[in-house]
């Protein structure tokens, strides 16, 4: 599977991050084949790049469940 490139947005691209972000965190997305070629193609009809859609996901999910929700860890026995 492909990882999906994460590029870096010009200010005026990152309207989900503020005026104060100046780099990117680079993470590394592994996605369903179907997913990925589903985005790719989204992508290319919309001339919007797979990350900017991926970072409006993320926003998304935080603002459904909240920013404040604590972080899940594995406790172990």
């Amino acid at each position: 599977m492909r990882p999906i490139e994460m590029t870096r947005p010009t200010m005026n691209q990152m309207p989900l991050m503020g005026a104060s972000a100046t780099r990117l965190e680079p993470m590394l997305v592994r996605l369903p084949p179907e997913l990925a070629a589903r985005l790719r193609r989204l992508a290319r009809a919309t001339r919007i790049r797979q990350s900017d859609y991926l970072r409006e996901a993320v926003s998304d999910l935080l603002a459904k469940y909240g920013d404040t929700s604590p972080i899940r860890e594995s406790t172990s026995p």
